[in-house]
């Protein structure tokens, strides 16, 4: 294992309800499919060169990925549920976001895994294996002598984000994490230690330089699926801890981002993501540019 970029110095907690309730919720969401096997504007992907990494294995193929660009500065997205065919577009969308926000990265990466499927609960089961192989991607780039990593993902794609740092073996991190509409709960990003769940705390506070969580409230399809009826949902109001780790910012997007597949090519977004980069001055714990709302921690 490598030194550089090292510090010195999950995951699933479906209970047998939250899995009846996906079920249910399973026909609504997949209105939401629909849009995400059209979002993207052709233009955008015209203007960016997206290397669309394939992660998931199939029936007839289980050869290894192809390997992370070595570059100073990459940029990585991850679509949701049904994004596979449109993940070049999906992260265009993101990066030209953040290319008007004033970041632009030396190569973009797209990972594409097995997301069409009309089992809801197994695309979410997969999100750790995608997390698993990301996560050994990103440590072959930096052992590889590659820089800074800035890992997007949309929806499920937010879980696999947080579950790649999760995976992470110890030592490494990954220098900007942006779930974008996550499906999640919002405990699952808590300190659950001595509880009988499992939590995305740890890969949080020891894998990443800085995790920003961007939600809006009109995101109702995640809000819809997950938080129940006290609690939170991660890509609609944010975490639901009494603690999060010094890493983890909420960053409240209501007033910009009006549904799920609006988090894509959002221009406050992009704004808040490219100045945290960049200059280290994104909002401080939950209030992106322009935007009026609080944060929910």
């Amino acid at each position: 294992m490598g030194d550089n970029n090292k510090q010195n110095t999950d995951d699933e907690s479906f209970s047998p309800d939250r899995r009846a309730m996906l079920k249910g919720t399973g026909v609504a969401l997949a209105g939401t499919a629909g849009l995400a096997a059209s979002t993207g504007s052709a233009s955008a992907v015209s203007s960016y060169d997206i290397d669309v990494i394939e992660v998931s294995d199939s029936l007839w193929s289980s050869s290894d990925p192809d390997p992370l660009p070595v570059e100073d500065e990459l940029f990585v997205f991850i679509h949701g549920w049904f994004g596979d065919s449109t993940v070049a577009s999906q992260a265009a969308d993101v990066a030209e976001a953040l290319e008007d926000g004033g970041y632009e990265p030396d190569a973009y990466v797209g990972i594409e895994w097995d997301a069409t499927t009309i089992n809801f609960i197994g695309a979410t089961n997969e999100t750790e294996e995608v997390g698993e192989t990301v996560a050994d991607l990103a440590q072959d780039f930096y052992d590889d002598g590659g820089g800074s990593i800035r890992l997007v993902g949309h929806s499920l794609g937010g879980r696999a984000v947080l579950e790649t740092i999760n995976a992470l073996e110890d030592g490494y991190e990954i220098e900007t994490v942006a779930p974008l509409g996550a499906a999640a709960d919002g405990d699952e990003v808590c300190d659950v230690s001595g509880v009988f769940s499992d939590s995305w705390y740890d890969g949080i506070a020891n894998n990443a330089g800085e995790v920003r969580n961007y939600h809006s409230e009109n995101d109702s399809t995640v809000g819809a699926a997950y938080g129940g009826l006290t609690g939170n949902a991660l890509g609609a109001q944010g975490s639901d801890c009494d603690e999060v780790a010094e890493t983890y910012a909420d960053i409240d997007v209501t007033d910009s981002v009006s549904s799920h597949m609006g988090f894509l090519g959002d221009d406050v977004v992009g704004e808040d993501l490219a100045a945290a980069i960049v200059d280290g001055e994104g909002a401080d714990h939950g209030e992106a540019p322009g935007n009026g709302g609080g944060w929910w921690g």
